[in-house]
This record gives C-alpha cells, sequence and structure tokens, in this order.
C-alpha cells in the first residue's frame, strides 16, 4: 500500500471504488429486506395457485421500480 499512498489519484480512485461497493451492498440489503412484504403479501393474496420466494419478490420490487418508478421533469 506504501505505492497507492504515494499516487494521490490512484488513492482516490480506489477511495471511491470502495464507497461505490459499500453503498452497493447496503442497496442490496436493503431491496432483500423490503422484499419480504411483498413476498408475504402475494403468497397471502396469491397462495393458492403460485407461490414466490423472496428473490423472486426481490425481482418483482426491482421490474415494478423500472415500470412505474418517479420520472423527474426539468420544467
Amino acid at each position: 500500500m506504501g505505492i497507492i499512498s504515494n499516487i494521490p489519484i490512484l488513492k482516490k480512485i480506489i477511495d471511491i471504488g470502495y464507497a461505490m461497493l459499500i453503498v452497493i451492498i447496503i442497496s442490496a440489503l436493503v431491496g432483500l429486506i423490503l422484499a419480504f412484504p411483498v413476498m408475504w403479501l402475494w403468497n397471502y393474496v396469491f397462495g393458492i395457485y403460485l407461490e414466490i420466494n423472496v428473490f423472486q419478490a426481490w425481482a418483482l420490487n426491482v421490474l415494478t421500480g423500472i415500470l412505474f418508478g418517479q420520472r423527474n421533469s426539468s420544467k
């Protein structure tokens, strides 16, 4: 790590990479936690015909976020 501390731009790039990795991991964990209520609701309503697991509920959250997400306009 001695070389990295001598080159400021390389240290900055590595710090940004670590920050991005932490944000991605925290986002994935929060998304997974928020998938549980979707899974429980889906299984309660449609459990007779089709049950889903937590990863399918997570994918359903992502899909609905893409389809019905908030759109910002620059007006």
